[in-house]
């Protein structure tokens, strides 16, 4: 079952998320059904993830506090054409 979330961007769409997916990003209606997505960091190479933080939902390193490297959600939403 999808949980409630902040309002927050969608990380396929860019659209208003309303739910969660399974792996804890944020996602819209349309959207929830898809495989949770897999980003790299281009810095080190290790999975980034969804974290929440004080202004909200970001992609961020998990080799931190090594790697600090970090997105908003907007900056890697996927171009659909």
């Amino acid at each position: 079952m999808a949980r409630e979330t902040k309002m927050t961007k969608c990380v396929f769409c860019g659209e208003n998320a309303t739910k969660q997916n399974s792996a804890g990003q944020p996602v819209c209606k349309e959207c929830r059904e898809k495989e949770p997505r897999d980003v790299a960091c281009p810095d080190c190479g290790m999975p980034m993830k969804i974290k929440e933080g004080r202004y909200g939902y970001f992609w961020g390193c998990e080799g931190y506090p090594q790697c600090q490297k970090t997105y908003q959600i907007e900056a890697l939403v996927e171009e659909e054409d």
